[in-house]
This record gives structure tokens, C-alpha cells and sequence, in this order.
């Protein structure tokens, strides 16, 4: 094989594995990534990712922004809940994985994680309602999610 036809197939392997990662979290999975539902007065997200510890995507933020904005206008609503399905984790982080491989292709995905992750971020720190995180499990990130309070 000539070193430069070698040379474009490693290449693309980035490329390829960023692919293949961007359609399995945009594919439509049996089971959605975060659950937003009210019980009564209360508002529940649950990230919804056990088989990777609910590490957090872009998709997931993009779920969980507009709903809390949502939420936060919402007379009918009193508190905002954030959890985790699975048992074993609360969140890992952020998808690392999708984010490295987006990065090595010069995909936008990183910045448009981050963007909107801080974004988020800035929402549940100014929220209005009260937001309570029920962390059970491992917590190796995510703690944007979690860490929001007010001194007095």
C-alpha cells in the first residue's frame, strides 16, 4: 500500500469514529436520554444514560435548557428535582469521548458543548425555583449540574 493512500486512511479514522459516535447519539434510542416529567408540584429530570454512567451530551443539555426555563415561569411548578436512572451513577461528566473525537476532526461539538453547557449552567444557578440534585452513585463530573447555591 502506497504511504500516501495509508497516510489518508489514518486520516480518516477520526473522522470516521466521530461519525459513527454523532449518529449513535443522534440515532433514536429505545429509551430516551432524560426523562422531564412533573409529579404534582414538582418538576423531575433524570438523566437517563446508565450504560455510561449518564454522561452528559449536547443532546441532553438541548433537552433539559428549555424545559427548565420552562419549569422556572411555571406557577403549577415549586421545585426543580435532577437525578439519575441506573443506580450506580449520578453523572460522569461530560461525553469526553464524542467532545475528543469532534475536536481531532476540527468538528464544532466542543464548543457547542461547552457553550451550551455553561449556559445551562447559568440557568440552574439563577433558577428561581428551588433545584435540588439527588446524587446516588458515582459522581465523576457533572457537578455543574449540582453545585448551585447562594451565599447570604
Amino acid at each position: 500500500m502506497p504511504l500516501t493512500v495509508l497516510t489518508s486512511a489514518c486520516r480518516l479514522k477520526p473522522l470516521y469514529r466521530l461519525q459513527r459516535i454523532q449518529a449513535h447519539m443522534m440515532s433514536s434510542h429505545v429509551e430516551p436520554e432524560v426523562l422531564l416529567e412533573k409529579a404534582g408540584r414538582a418538576a423531575l429530570i433524570t438523566m437517563n444514560r446508565p450504560k455510561v454512567l449518564n454522561a452528559l451530551n449536547l443532546s441532553m443539555i438541548r433537552q433539559i435548557y428549555p424545559q427548565l426555563k420552562n419549569w422556572e415561569n411555571d406557577s403549577e411548578t415549586d421545585i426543580v428535582v435532577i437525578k439519575a436512572a441506573g443506580g450506580k451513577a449520578f453523572c460522569a461528566g461530560g461525553d469526553i469521548r464524542a467532545v475528543t473525537e469532534a475536536g481531532k476532526v476540527g468538528n464544532s461539538l466542543a464548543q457547542d458543548f461547552f457553550r451550551e453547557e455553561y449556559i445551562l449552567n447559568n440557568a440552574i444557578g439563577s433558577c428561581r425555583k428551588p433545584y435540588v440534585a439527588i446524587i446516588d452513585g458515582i459522581t465523576m463530573g457533572g457537578v455543574s449540574l449540582i453545585l448551585h447555591f447562594s451565599l447570604i
